[in-house]
């Protein structure tokens, strides 16, 4: 430690103080003769010059010394140099980052108090002029206040903060602190850690360099982790009993942690009324099902809760879901009555083969689709059926006016000539594809909804299927082509009509034609196509936290639970509201296009126009990810070194040349020696100055005497 001056210039004023001393001590006196003709009238008087150039009074002219010292040193503002100038390591004026991690795991034990207090003591211990920022993550980050030297604002930022229901996620979070220093001013950063470390948070792909000279300073907040009990799914087995729909809850219960065995209560609850409870048993480290009494399904929107005890993590204490009746997908399957065998019979039974209850089938043996067949119906499967010439107007209106139309062409398919357009082409006679074992499907439209399920590694083998028949079809200029077979003659071809779209299967769904009715992909490939030309996604009974949901869109509605009615009136309303489940307001105003929610609370999101208060308003579920309960932790060491710059090179020396001189200046204001130097030569002043008079006075006294 040295002492140092910031403007060493203002040293010179210490020569005012020396000079004229030395000038006064030194000058000797000189002889000057003049000629003068006679001294008779002159008075000879004693020249008295070198008794004054004697001190009389030290004491005096050490005070007044001293003051003019200690201003001039005042002025070139001294401070005593604490650090080690060097390229690598240099302290001054810093950009503080603090990185607080907010997610719900942060809940176990007092972490998030303790990760506040530490905040704290991080804002407290800024020097004059350092600036910070502070960021909360989760799955992603907020900035919540940035590059601002109050503290006060900062510390008040701090207790507007509580755990959120996100999971972890470390790269959003280290990516603001990258753009933070990285626009900064100042030369030096450091950015403070506070997290639990969870291994989830952090692949290591991020791609998250911060700047040269940047520091990462992790503060880990560990706890044992506690024995916990989690809702980790639940299904809602749909089943229809006497035209009422009927749902038997399933959920998995799992622990991890613990020692003993423990009986644990499991309870259902209803629109907020506990209305069932089940025990169970749990092993350490074990998991069980709970199978509850199906109850009847009556009103739409309905609120569902599977609950366990609350423990130290009580994220992952409940799993919520909504169901509405009448969200299964309604389809007419018509197969020709001239048929010996059920062509339908495969149809049928994969489509009757759902866990949730997705589709409602009726089933007609006929070549006529009557008026009243197409009322509520979201689409129909023409199966081996010879269509009359009316029963295709009817059709073609149903198509236009937004339904789905799939056409299976087999051994008694007929179409009538005049309502040819509605096709996507023009079908043939049947041919026979004897080549070899028979032939294959050669090309699909994988980038296709219907095939997209079967586009990844064993997610669906289409080509184990063997096609012994089928019929020529030529395509019209607007039709798509989604399946060929080997031989490039058209499988599967598509066209929209209106609203509405219309697809067509030159083979048949069942073992007559080709084999495929006997392939494990038989199943999920009818599904898909039912789904597409009903034109409804699959509703889903839950979202998940940092999901979107766009409610100006009526497929997004649909999939969040809402029929095609309820999302066409709800999206076209000018104004909406959502209250989240800590009941903030979110205010939707019509000229907000699209309107994001974003889903970022667990518990039960409530959709309505503003100032109505419907009977059963639209609700939707979110739960927490489960992955955040994996207390796994990471070595902060591992993520430090993936994130951090190399060290400055001879380029970035420059850079570091003004951090000396921005350092030199901080340190001089921290310890202001110049306030307490200018106090100290006042207060000599005032004394010389006291003294000085008294001197004075006495040398008067003196003098008045020996007159």
């Amino acid at each position: 430690m040295s002492l140092a001056f910031l403007v060493p210039l203002f040293l010179l004023g210490l020569a005012g103080i020396t000079v004229p001393i030395l000038v006064h001590l030194t000058r000797r006196q000189r002889k000057n003769v003049v000629t003068f003709p006679s001294l008779m009238f002159l008075e000879r008087i004693p020249f008295q010059e070198q008794r004054r150039r004697r001190i009389q009074h030290w004491l005096l002219l050490a005070l007044r010394s001293l003051a003019l010292a200690l201003l001039a040193l005042a002025f070139a503002r001294p401070f005593f140099d604490r650090s080690a100038l060097s390229l690598g390591a240099a302290a001054g004026p810093r950009e503080v980052v603090v990185l607080l991690d907010q997610s719900y795991s942060m809940e176990i034990g007092n972490q998030f108090t303790r990760a506040l207090n530490e905040a704290r003591e991080i804002f407290d211990g800024l020097g004059p002029l350092d600036r910070a920022s502070l960021v909360v993550f989760g799955q992603g980050a907020r900035v919540v206040t940035r590059s601002t030297g109050d503290r006060l604002r900062l510390n008040s930022a701090l207790d507007t903060l509580e755990v959120s229901s996100s999971g972890t996620r470390f790269g959003p979070a280290l990516k603001v602190a990258q753009t933070v220093l990285e626009e900064s001013e100042l030369p030096m950063g450091d950015v403070y850690l506070l997290s639990d470390f969870q291994r989830i948070g952090w692949t290591g792909d991020e791609g998250v360099y911060l700047p040269a000279g940047a520091k990462v300073i992790p503060i880990t907040f560990f706890e044992d982790p506690p024995d916990n009990i989690q809702v980790t799914d639940v299904d809602l087995i749909r089943h229809a009993v006497s035209g009422r729909e009927r749902i038997t809850p399933i959920a998995r219960i799992a622990r991890n942690g613990g020692v003993d065995a423990r009986e644990v209560n499991v309870s259902l609850e209803l629109d907020g009324q506990e209305i069932q409870t089940r025990t169970i048993t749990l092993d350490p480290d074990g998991a069980a099902s709970v199978t509850f009494q199906p109850f009847t399904l009556s009103q739409p929107h309905t609120r569902g809760t599977i609950r366990v005890p609350a423990d130290e993590l009580t994220a992952d204490d409940v799993r919520n879901f909504v169901v509405s009746p009448g969200t299964a997908l309604s389809l007419l399957v018509i197969d020709g009555s001239g048929g010996s065998t059920d062509a339908s019979l495969y149809l049928r039974r994969a489509l009757e083969i759902s866990d949730d209850g997705r589709f409602r089938l009726i089933h007609r043996r006929t070549n006529n689709v009557r008026a009243e067949d197409l009322d509520g119906t979201d689409a129909v499967i023409i199966n081996d059926a010879r269509i009359d010439g009316g029963s295709a107007e009817r059709l073609r209106n149903f198509v236009q006016a937004g339904g789905g139309l799939f056409l299976v062409l087999g051994e008694n398919s007929g179409w009538p000539a005049s309502a040819q357009d509605l096709l996507p082409g023009t079908a043939g006679e049947p041919r026979d594809r004897l080549q070899g074992r028979g032939g294959r499907l050669g090309h699909l439209e994988y980038g296709h909804p219907v095939f997209e399920p079967f586009s990844g590694p064993r997610s669906g083998d289409f080509t184990g299927a063997r096609f012994f028949r089928a019929r020529s079809f030529v395509l019209s200029d607007s039709a798509i082509v989604l399946a060929r077979f080997d031989d490039g003659s058209v499988a599967f071809a598509e066209r929209g009509y209106g609203l509405g779209t219309v697809l067509v299967w030159t083979s048949t769904l069942d073992s007559f034609w080709n084999d495929l009715a006997l392939q494990p992909v038989y199943l999920p490939f009818v599904h898909r196509v039912s789904e597409y030309i009903g034109g409804r996604t699959e509703a889903l009974a839950w979202f998940t936290i940092g999901q979107v949901l766009n409610l100006a869109d009526p497929g997004a509605l649909e999939s969040a639970g809402l029929v095609s009615t309820e999302s066409a009136e709800l999206s076209d309303s000018t104004d909406l509201v959502a209250l989240t489940p800590s009941g903030r307001s979110i205010e939707f105003p019509s000229d907000d296009e699209p309107k994001y929610l974003a889903l970022d609370e667990s518990g039960f999101y409530t959709v309505r126009p503003p100032a109505s208060e419907p009977e059963r308003p639209f609700v939707i579920a979110v739960n927490v990810e489960l992955e955040e309960s994996n207390l796994t932790t990471i070595d902060p060491e591992e993520l430090i070194a993936q994130v951090m710059s190399p060290a400055p090179d001879r380029e970035t020396a420059s850079g570091l040349v003004q951090t000396t001189e921005l350092q030199m200046e901080d340190q001089e204001r921290r310890q202001a020696l110049w306030r307490w130097m200018l106090i100290t030569a006042f207060g000599l002043l005032a004394a010389e100055t006291f003294m000085s008079n008294w001197v004075s006075r006495r040398a008067v006294g003196a003098t008045l005497t020996a007159t």
